[in-house]
């Protein structure tokens, strides 16, 4: 724009290049619009699948977990089982018989071992849940935030209120690591133990 023309048209110039630059935003609003309509449809879809596999992981888990603690009693009962019969062996094959139930209780206690490894490695599932929780409650503050920005694109200032109502409340460590335990059980029982 030149200095030489009269001050009318220099501010009807500026009013066609503001007039013209508001337009471009009102298309890059537009041409986000459908984007974003898009995306804030696809967001409650993921965090519902994401508590769906928690659930399902969890029910699974459980009945996992119920079923090693029968295989662990059933040891248990077998140990105590042989442990009596090498009471009432007769003297005259004890050595035999003896050895056998020796070799018997260091199976069970094996097996023991491992049922309670397996049931220590089943605790993934809360580890997993709280990480699912943690990424479901990241994409609720996205939902949120584009429920914000399509209220506003349509001029509705009420879409906050509708998103906070309908959030579930969630309880998790964004930090929970299966390959990094912070605490092992022996410290949580402790502090149980001195609470009693």
């Amino acid at each position: 724009m030149s200095n030489n023309q009269p001050l009318p048209m220099k501010i009807q110039q500026e009013i066609e290049e503001l007039a013209s630059s508001i337009n471009e935003i009102v298309v890059k609003f537009k041409e986000l619009h459908h984007p974003l309509l898009e995306s804030s449809e696809k967001v409650p879809k993921a965090t519902e699948q994401l508590d769906k596999i928690s659930e399902q992981t969890e029910a699974a888990t459980h009945q996992m977990l119920d079923r090693v603690e029968k295989i662990v009693q059933h040891v248990e009962d077998s140990k105590s089982s042989l442990t009596e019969i090498k009471r009432c062996v007769t003297e005259d094959r004890v050595g035999e018989i003896e050895g056998l139930a020796d070799a018997l209780i260091d199976k069970a206690n094996v097996t023991c071992n491992d049922a309670y490894t397996i049931m220590d490695a089943l605790q993934f599932q809360d580890i997993t849940a709280q990480q699912m929780n943690h990424a479901a409650a990241l994409l609720e503050d996205i939902e949120a935030k584009l429920q914000n920005i399509m209220g506003a694109l349509k001029g509705n200032q009420d879409s906050q209120s509708e998103t906070d109502s309908d959030k579930k409340s969630r309880v998790y460590d964004p930090h929970a690591d299966l390959f990094e335990k912070k605490t092992d059980q022996s410290a949580i029982d402790d502090m149980f133990a001195r609470k009693t």
